[in-house]
């Protein structure tokens, strides 16, 4: 497992290098690796490890394989009916190939895609994510290499938060997408208040230990509030409400758990704190929403070209969506003569998603992320030591919902790995072995 180990955090260390290194290389190691780390986890895992790692993940497998099968059902060439001889009507294929039909000897039997390869490298980078929530959940079962995989991935987190602040306070451009980065930096909010709460709960049960001293304590919950200063800090220089609002999110539902549990609030407490943070987030997202009615973009401040272009696909795109990763695609036919030198990025994510991979898909992917977020507090709660793992998993899907409807970040290469080992580390530790 130790090799295993090794490959989950070099897959994490891709993260802050595909940020700062330009280029398609590093972000094609990902699927590589993951493959290779499942393989030897699958080759090494214990039999009581392994039975315990199927029961906590069958719930995330059965909910991940639905835009799987989406994705191939994009790109499989589906045929026509035809009611009367006149007439033929797709059933479930892009419009496009109606008008592609006489072009062909016999007629055009299209996808839903309207770029089969694109939804190809969709299907495989989707996949890679899923597969590094699971070797995560593996991995993680154990306590030890949970910890270690937590700092692994709040130091990554960091160092690309690090790298955003330095380009904004010193003008070099150190990173390939900021927004990305913020986002990343928004995760480290969350990442950075988990390692300070682990610092304080193995101070509180190894303090008998021997060769357990003060310094040690008071150097690493210092690292924890650097990590967390640092990342404060680039979102602060970002200048943007919308993603403090969003590491608002994540680390107030983080430090409710956490309060909740210290003082011993219980269901009622717990219940009170939720109302009123619910109220007070509506509050905001009312006073923040723009002129826009469509809620994937009443929350965006992007410039005019983005947000134009992006209303413009989603008025022509089809309820099942264009097909994975075909925004790209799509874009210089939708942007105006004055645009087409530059590629323009789509306004958030949800728009985005809701392009490709079409409306429900959008909508149960949120309703999805609420129902884990609230799944993960509720095992917080039940459990005894370890309760920031899941608590903090909960934490990380609710930012990453925010950010969704915020920029376009969240569809990038480095935030899925980060989020992927967050979501695996606590899936797997969202159970205590005496519970189960």
């Amino acid at each position: 497992m130790f090799i295993a180990l090794g490959v989950l955090l070099g897959v994490i260390s891709l993260s802050p290098a595909i940020l700062t290194v330009d280029g398609p290389f590093l972000p094609c190691l990902v699927p590589l690796l993951v493959s290779i780390g499942l393989i030897l986890v699958a080759m090494d895992l214990p039999l009581s490890d392994a039975q315990r790692f199927a029961r906590l993940v069958k719930p995330f497998v059965i909910v991940a394989s639905i835009p799987a099968v989406w994705l191939l059902i994009q790109i499989i060439p589906l045929p026509s009916w035809q009611p009367l001889p006149s007439t033929k009507i797709s059933l479930l294929a892009n419009p496009i190939w109606t008008s592609l039909a006489p072009g062909f000897r016999n007629g055009a039997h299209g996808a839903i895609s309207v770029d089969i390869g694109a939804t190809a490298m969709a299907l495989v980078r989707y996949l890679s994510i899923v597969g590094v929530v699971l070797l995560t959940a593996a991995l993680t079962i154990n306590r030890d290499r949970a910890e270690s995989v937590l700092v692994s991935l709040t130091a990554a987190s960091v160092l690309i938060s690090f790298a955003v602040a330095c380009s904004d306070l010193f003008g070099v451009n150190f990173v390939t997408d900021r927004e990305e980065a913020r986002d990343c930096a928004c995760l480290g909010i969350v990442l950075s208040a988990a390692c300070c709460s682990l610092v304080f709960e193995r101070n509180e049960t190894r303090r008998s230990k021997s060769g357990r001293r003060e310094p040690e304590f008071i150097l690493a919950v210092g690292a924890s509030l650097a990590a967390f200063l640092i990342c404060a800090i680039a979102i602060a220089l970002a200048h943007s409400g919308s993603l403090i609002f969003a590491a608002s999110c994540g680390f107030g539902a983080f430090a409710a758990v956490i309060l909740v549990r210290r003082l011993d609030l219980g269901r009622w407490g717990a219940a009170a704190i939720g109302v009123t943070a619910s109220v007070i987030a509506l509050a905001l997202v009312s006073g923040a929403a723009g002129s826009s009615q469509d809620p994937r973009l009443a929350f965006v401040k992007r410039d005019a070209a983005s947000i134009e272009l992006t209303q413009r696909i989603l008025l022509d795109a089809p309820f099942l969506g264009n097909g994975g990763g075909t925004f790209s695609a799509l874009a210089p036919i939708y942007q105006s003569s004055d645009a087409h030198s530059r590629a323009i990025p789509a306004a958030t994510s949800a728009a985005e998603i809701s392009i490709e991979m079409g409306r429900p898909i959008l909508w149960g992917a949120a309703l999805a992320a609420a129902f884990a977020s609230i799944s993960l507090m509720r095992a917080s709660a039940q459990r005894g030591r370890d309760s920031f793992y899941p608590a903090a998993g909960a934490a990380s899907l609710i930012v990453l919902l925010v950010l969704a409807f915020i920029n376009p970040g969240l569809l990038g290469s480095a935030i899925p790995l980060v989020g992927a080992g967050i979501l695996g580390l606590a899936i797997a530790q969202s159970q205590g072995r005496t519970s189960s």
